[in-house]
């Protein structure tokens, strides 16, 4: 089976993992020193949400079409993390239509500036002539490649600063997602000082737990937690929430992402009971 992201664009993990991959780029900015972007699953880089695949999933209905439905005086409210991404989000439909969402190398690449670099894989090859096509960027270099032996190729960067998102999809890194403590591992003895997230699904609390005290042992220091859990724990519906791991989080991020989804959380829960959003350290200094 071949995942297709066409199918998930715009749902609640989407605006989630592109709230905080935002922030996470904006504290990189804060310093006036160049950075290197590297996306280990790049996708398409921009998505139709009028297509056929989001039409027959509907999952954006419970994620961006719910905040670009809100009015604009709660809106102007929300937190500036909130307000970067819906600004994004806005810029792109007014180009290309009301249907467009972006994907992680489009929103990095209009975050990034003009010293900082992207480095994009993607595999599968159908999916990677759509990312070339929608990703045209001088800063951005795009490999028709697997991301696990090639990461390793790209770090750490000339830049010596940087992010590396990991999210994969999950259709071989199942279980308490050993592939991903194992690369984890070996990419932070790589480049102990990058960033590196990783977004995961939760659809289980008990291998969720697993996964994190795979991480405990890891002697990795500086793990942040973010999640967002729009069902409760118990909830078989297939996906409850998502958390995004981060090692090395920047300066004032944990408290930038804490807000961002306490705000998130009320607009896209599925529950009047349960459910939460939290930020929480797995490891500290």
């Amino acid at each position: 089976m071949n995942y297709r992201h066409h199918f998930h664009a715009g749902n609640f993990a989407d605006v989630m993992k592109h709230v905080l991959l935002l922030q996470l780029l904006t504290r990189l900015n804060a310093k006036d020193k160049a950075y290197r972007y590297i996306d280990t699953h790049g996708g398409a880089g921009e998505y139709d949400l009028s297509s056929a695949p989001a039409q027959k999933s509907g999952e954006f209905l419970n994620g961006i079409h719910r905040l670009v439905k809100l009015d604009d005086s709660i809106t102007r409210q929300a937190p500036i993390a909130i307000q970067q991404y819906l600004k994004l989000v806005e810029k792109l439909r007014a180009q290309r239509g009301r249907g467009a969402y972006p994907g992680s190398p489009w929103f990095a690449v209009e975050a990034m500036r003009e010293m900082d670099k992207a480095t994009i894989f993607e595999m599968q090859p159908d999916v990677f002539q759509q990312l070339y096509d929608n990703i045209r960027d001088k800063r951005a270099g795009l490999h028709e490649r697997d991301a696990y032996e090639g990461l390793m190729g790209v770090i750490p960067p000339p830049e010596k600063r940087g992010l590396v998102m990991i999210d994969p999809p999950y259709e071989i890194e199942r279980k308490d997602f050993p592939q991903l403590v194992q690369l984890l591992q070996i990419a932070h003895k790589k480049w102990p000082t990058g960033v590196i997230a990783l977004w995961y699904p939760i659809k289980d609390r008990a291998m969720i737990e697993r996964f994190e005290k795979k991480m405990q042992k890891t002697g990795i220091r500086r793990q942040l937690i973010c999640e967002i859990c729009v069902w409760p724990d118990d909830t078989p519906v297939g996906l409850n929430g998502c958390g995004l791991l981060v090692i090395n989080p920047p300066w004032q991020f944990s408290n930038q992402a804490d807000e961002a989804l306490q705000w998130l959380f009320p607009h896209l829960r599925m529950s009047e009971n349960g459910g939460h959003a939290a930020v929480r350290w797995l490891v500290g200094e």
